[in-house]
């Protein structure tokens, strides 16, 4: 990384503009290492805060930065820009327009309101009267889509802006055909610029759903569609021809035209997999690369076998990837299992990102309809991803007549396999400060109550282990590990710890990660654990998680979204450096959808 002011803030546009709010905030982070004073890197990290999810960190981030007191009105919109997200993450999904608080969406537009006084602009304009409009607020709305129309009729820069203020107000005033107008001459500009074309297209959306206009008229704005690819491999032992792969190159490339394919999700074996990252590259796409193992010991298994020119396509890949990720830094072992893993969080990174960007999602998927291996593979991938109901486009493989195969000798892997679990480490912030006599409390009072939350999730809990205050624990699913984090920082928020002699409260630090681990006979203990790379890496997360926090990897992230429960919200808390210096790795605040009851943690002196 460079770290030249230009360097970095072309980076970050070039984040911003593909919707890669992670790459964004993280640059930004990084960016501030070296010029802290700098303020756009400041505005920078609130606004990818922001798009992460992460509404209320960037608010109080943009308040301890005092960006409010810039003098760059389009640094101090951000704080009206945040509110107005908040308003709007307040909607129930479920029930959309049922739960508006239209104290928050009042207090947005009325920021938006006293932006226009100040700056004049049209974006302040039609922003506050769609926050009105959602405040009840009828006659406001109307007056101020007037007169972002007249504002926008008279602005001379780039003409996406104004447009997309035109469509928005033509909504509000209830023009849509003059609003369709506008929404496909918006369609024309930024088109590299995924990111903003999403965001008015999302808004756009809550403003016709709320008015009951048809929304297919914002089709034109936002074409593009995230994917998953997966396919067959092609080695020396399950070959096709050159004309057969140039076959399969101009279909897939076709497909992913067709689609307009923009932000692509999979692996990289030789065969299926390179092939749809050379497409997508070749039509300026972004790649996103996830490999079930380290990267050399991936080429070595799942690449080289097919020779010389696979593995020289498969760097110049990776060197032109906009991410290269591990599921497991793990060895391959012989475990195909890591493969499957592997295929399941590129799936939920995908999914995860249709979301934020509020765009079409599919499976791009190289299949020959052999059904003679169910278990693993891309049938498996196939019919995951449709189980979850999303749409799967079949791209029919060559006949492959495979050779004898020749590979590694069994006896050079081990025997046993890893089985991909949900891991959670816990331990208690303050606990090595207690007393003798604030110990006994611990373990009379505070322990029972953990211990009754980890009661109700007996039968999903595969391994529990503890030591003072630390709790190790496997589960089969995610969605439980993090059920079972949110119950027990509930638990000791709801203790009453007045009794105890100390400064701060004890409060929870908790990691979450899923992967592959092994089952393994404990000869001191004379019982089973599990244990792995990824538990080692699980436990040298939690220490650097916030107390009261729970943190989670990427893969844990992208498991919650492929089981697809819905139950957990996260937002992303940057790249964070672990514990031992055992690396630095993307991580995600896990909270509740739902509001837990009040929490009462009383401290007394």
């Amino acid at each position: 990384m460079t770290d030249t002011i230009a360097t970095f803030k072309a980076e970050i546009g070039n984040a911003q503009k593909s919707g890669d709010y992670l790459k964004e905030y993280d640059l930004a982070q990084a960016a501030l290492q070296l010029y802290p004073d700098e303020e756009f890197f400041r505005y920078s990290s609130a606004l990818a805060l922001a798009r992460c999810n992460a509404k209320q960190r960037a608010l109080d981030y943009f308040y301890s930065c005092k960006l409010h007191q810039s003098g760059n009105e389009y640094v101090r919109s951000l704080e009206a820009r945040i509110l107005k997200d908040l308003a709007f993450q307040s909607l129930d999904k479920d029930n959309l327009f049922q739960s508006l608080d239209k104290e928050r969406f009042s207090t947005a537009a009325v920021t938006y309101h006293r932006e226009l006084a100040a700056s004049g602009g049209h974006y302040s304009a039609v922003n506050a009267a769609t926050l009105y409009l959602f405040s009840g607020d009828s006659g406001h709305s109307r007056e101020l889509a007037g007169k972002a129309l007249e504002l926008a009729d008279r602005d001379e820069g780039p003409q996406y802006y104004a447009l997309a203020t035109k469509a928005e107000a033509y909504l509000l005033l209830d023009r849509p055909h003059d609003a369709r107008q506008a929404i496909a001459a918006a369609a024309q500009h930024n088109r590299n610029n995924l990111l903003t074309r999403a965001r008015t297209h999302r808004q756009l959306k809550l403003i016709c759903d709320f008015l009951g206009i048809d929304s297919t008229i914002l089709a034109p704005l936002l074409p593009e569609t995230v994917i998953h690819y997966c396919g067959h491999a092609f080695y020396n032992h399950h070959p096709i021809s050159e004309e057969e792969e140039h076959e399969l190159r101009q279909r897939i490339e076709a497909v992913i035209a067709t689609n307009h394919c923009a932000v692509a999700y999979g692996s990289l074996m030789a065969g299926s997999d390179i092939l749809f990252a050379e497409a997508i590259l070749k039509q300026g796409g972004e790649l996103n690369i996830w490999l079930p193992c380290g990267l050399e010991n991936f080429c070595e298994v799942s690449v080289r076998p097919a020779g010389e020119d696979w593995v020289e396509r498969f760097h110049a890949c990776i060197k032109k990837a906009n991410t290269v990720s591990c599921a497991t830094e793990s060895d391959f072992l012989g475990d195909d299992s890591l493969f499957n893993f592997c295929s399941d969080v590129a799936m939920g990174m995908a999914i995860m990102r249709a979301n934020s960007l509020s765009t079409r999602l599919m499976q791009l998927a190289v299949w020959d309809r052999n059904l003679s291996s169910k278990s693993r593979g891309t049938y498996l991938n196939i019919e995951k991803w449709k189980g979850l109901g999303h749409h799967s486009e079949i791209i029919p493989s060559p006949t492959i007549t495979p050779k004898q195969r020749s590979r590694k000798a069994e006896e050079d892997y081990p025997v046993m396999r890893r089985e991909t679990h949900a891991i959670l480490f816990s331990d208690v912030r303050g606990y090595s400060k207690l007393s003798d006599r604030d110990i006994l409390w611990y373990f009379n009072e505070l322990q029972p109550a953990l211990a009754a939350v980890l009661d109700e999730f007996k039968s999903e809990i595969q391994h529990l282990d503890t030591w003072g205050d630390a709790i190790f624990l496997v589960t089969e699913k995610a969605t439980t590990a993090a059920k079972i984090a949110v119950a027990l920082n509930t638990a000791i928020a709801e203790v009453d710890q007045s009794r105890l002699n100390l400064d701060e409260p004890l409060l929870m630090r908790i990691g979450l990660h899923y992967g592959p681990v092994y089952k393994l006979y404990d000869h001191l203990c004379q019982g089973y654990t599990y244990s792995s790379n990824d538990v080692n890496k699980t436990a040298r997360i939690e220490p650097v998680t916030p107390p009261g926090e729970i943190f989670g990897t990427e893969p844990f992230v992208a498991m919650l979204e492929l089981e697809g429960e819905g139950w957990a919200n996260f937002d992303y808390a940057g790249t964070i450096h672990s514990a031992k210096d055992y690396g630095a790795f993307r991580m995600f605040h896990i909270r509740t959808r739902y509001r837990p009851p009040a929490l009462v943690c009383t401290l007394e002196r």
